[in-house]
């Protein structure tokens, strides 16, 4: 049986970014052979079971927490460096739309909060009232003290393209990329580590998991349990009315209301995924879940609060949806964005898990390299520390 330097398991965004990172010359890290890297995804690469599921996510700047925004800064050459290696625009620049209730906090932060963040750190924006949202932007019938902002450097990220790439240079460079490879168990000794599939068996030094929702069940026998929900999630496509409308991402604040969070967010049209239409989705779950096993499909009242928001609030589209679809995505339980560190008495294996972080990808995956083979990076990563409380004494030390 074969040995690997390094065995990631998990084959979507952070996982490829972590096998194309190890093999780049510019990580801060040791190149290492493709031919020494495996690559374990449970379905076929490119599925849509998880939070990679949809083609398009959002690129921001800004956030209320100070270092999340210092992380994306810190992500754009990495994002330059990729789209080098490619001919497909990744990030196309559409800017990005804050609007709402001011004073309204949610699970995406605050419009003032980002503001400030962005004052200090020097990022540009410019401030909107609620006749500039609706004349500029094309919203309607915003309550008048509605104000927000505009970012000029957001974007909507072509998901697809940013898989397909970072897939064909790990595959060009060698990388061993297995499909349909369920992990069963992993085993450690701090020195190698044993990954047992349904398929087969793989020894490697370094193991980086970034398995979303389905971390738990893989962690339990090492002893840790990261404390997250599961929420699964829908969006919908929206057949433009007028030809000369479109919007930038936008994202807008507002208290909740009898039915659900009233929380919604968009893109613009994006020719690689239904031309013509505008995604518009909700920002609350359909469903709440501790186990991917859980997940059932949504119904069509799961998309009424969408609906509703486009019909009254969004010009020149159809106020039903012509297309849907939905993801999964796990969430810490606390206030953490994410959680990235070494697995607590195994420092050969490296987590990341839980939250929205597809406009870091390529940083990411950079850092998660960094941590597998050098222990160590020089990026701000303890706010996404396993917290002590996760740690558990049941379960098998290997």
């Amino acid at each position: 049986m074969a040995s690997y330097d390094l065995i990631v398991v998990g084959g979507g965004l952070i996982g490829l970014s972590t096998a194309y990172n190890a093999v780049s010359p510019y990580g801060g890290h040791p190149v290492l052979d493709g031919e020494k890297v495996l690559v374990l995804e449970q379905d076929a690469f490119f599925n849509q079971r998880g939070s990679t599921a949809g083609a398009s996510r959002q690129f921001r700047f800004q956030y209320s927490e100070e270092y999340m925004t210092q992380l994306v800064m810190a992500a754009v050459p990495e994002w330059a460096m990729l789209q080098k290696q490619t001919v497909t625009e990744l990030i196309p620049n559409v800017g990005c739309l804050w609007f709402g209730d001011p004073d309204t906090p949610t699970t995406e932060g605050g419009i003032k909060p980002a503001m400030e963040t962005m004052t200090r750190l020097g990022v540009p924006f410019q401030r909107l009232n609620c006749r500039e949202l609706e004349e500029w932007y094309g919203f309607r019938n915003l309550p008048g003290n509605y104000s927000g902002f505009f970012q000029p450097g957001g974007g909507i990220i072509n998901v697809p393209a940013t898989l397909q790439a970072m897939f064909n240079i790990a595959h060009n460079h060698g990388v061993h990329l297995k499909a349909h490879h369920k992990v069963l168990k992993i085993e450690s000794d701090g020195k190698e580590v044993t990954v047992i599939t349904d398929q087969g068996t793989y020894h490697g030094k370094k193991l980086v998991l970034t398995t979303g929702a389905y971390a738990n069940t893989l962690l339990e026998p090492l002893g840790v349990q990261i404390n997250l929900s599961i929420w699964n999630m829908v969006s919908a496509y929206f057949r433009k009315t007028r030809a000369d409308i479109d919007y930038p991402t936008w994202f807008a604040f507002q208290k909740a209301n009898a039915a659900n969070a009233n929380l919604y967010y968009g893109f613009p049209e994006a020719d690689w995924s239904h031309p013509g239409y505008i995604r518009v989705a909700p920002d609350y779950p359909y469903q709440i879940i501790d186990e991917p096993s859980q997940r059932v499909p949504p119904t069509p009242e799961d998309f009424a609060g969408t609906s509703a928001w486009v019909a009254n609030h969004m010009s020149g589209l159809s106020p039903e949806p012509d297309f849907t679809s939905s993801c999964m995505v796990a969430l810490p339980a606390g206030d953490q964005q994410f959680i990235l560190d070494t697995l607590p008495g195994y420092p050969n294996i490296v987590l990341f898990t839980t939250g929205w972080a597809a406009k870091l990808v390529p940083l990411l995956g950079k850092i998660c390299v960094q941590l597998a083979l050098t222990g160590q990076t020089a990026y701000p990563i303890a706010p996404f520390a396993i917290p002590p409380s996760d740690i558990t004494a049941t379960g098998e030390r290997k």
